[in-house]
């Protein structure tokens, strides 16, 4: 299986890079930050992956990376990293991108693409910042 993993420079996704190889599977990651990676994922795991850089924000570019790799599955584990209220959330906005794309790229490639999304919010109620309440 060839599987997309976003978010590549963080704990969860620079973990799935091996993860995936040792099971046999094809990797593609996308980051915004070549550099990044190569200082946390080993050399010889990345000389394995194909390497996209790019905004994971950016529906377009993630949907071109899914097509033009002709990615089975797809792991999102960006967006992960924002402590409230240092800096401002991603997450919402990288799975306002991730999943439209994916649907789109699905539909190109005539094939159904597991999509499976990281969590692991900890702060999910944060009542001074605009955007985070979860509940009236």
């Amino acid at each position: 299986m060839k599987v997309l993993v976003l978010g590549a420079t963080g704990n969860l996704g620079s973990r799935c890079i091996p993860a995936l190889l040792a099971h046999n599977h094809s990797v593609v990651v996308f980051v915004r930050s070549e550099a990044k990676l190569k200082q946390l994922v080993q050399s010889a795991a990345l000389d394995k992956c194909t390497i996209v850089t790019g905004d994971a924000t950016n529906a377009d570019v993630i949907e071109k990376t899914i097509v033009e790799n002709r990615c089975d599955a797809l792991i999102n584990a960006a967006g992960l990293a924002a402590p409230l209220p240092y800096q401002e959330p991603r997450m919402q906005a990288i799975v306002n991108a991730v999943t439209p794309a994916t649907v789109r790229a699905s539909e190109k490639l005539s094939f159904p693409i597991r999509c499976w999304y990281l969590g692991g919010m900890t702060v999910l109620d944060f009542p001074s910042m605009p955007g985070t309440k979860i509940s009236s």
